[in-house]
């Protein structure tokens, strides 16, 4: 038994979050338990609700299903309430922007992304090539 406790322990997280209900500033810690959570990939996100909620349905990418038609397989579905939405975007912006901050900004046209991808690789090699085309100049001159 003491080592299925240990697991646990290992298992939780611990953040401290400002106590719901509470006093202002009064903290709590939150022990979280990521053990069993299952894992979900996606590519894609539609969002839709009413007043009262807000619905995040997860998906992979989109499969043609015929002319001018796509097939889009939901394989999660979030619903939050509206205050819960708001610290989430909120969240997310967060996320977003060290995320840039560290890395760079990230295209959403993926025609943009296409293009310029393979346009960094090339560039050492056209300068390596434009390096040694320069050597073999200054060689010539000698």
């Amino acid at each position: 038994m003491a080592n299925k406790e240990d697991n646990q322990q290992q298992a939780d997280t611990i953040e401290t979050v400002a106590a719901a209900n509470q006093a202002p500033n009064s903290k709590i810690q939150l022990q979280i338990d990521e053990s069993t959570t299952p894992v979900t990939y996606s590519t894609t996100v539609r969002v839709w609700g009413s007043a009262e909620e807000f619905n995040l349905d997860f998906a992979g990418p989109l499969r043609p299903a015929g002319q001018n038609v796509a097939r889009l397989k939901i394989d999660q579905r979030l619903v939050l309430n509206p205050w819960a939405a708001k610290r989430l975007a909120i969240a997310l912006g967060q996320a977003v922007a060290r995320y840039e901050a560290t890395y760079g900004a990230l295209e959403l046209e993926e025609g943009k992304r296409r293009i310029a991808a393979p346009a960094a690789p090339a560039a050492p090699a056209a300068a390596a090539t434009e390096a040694k085309a320069d050597a073999a100049k200054q060689g010539n001159k000698k």
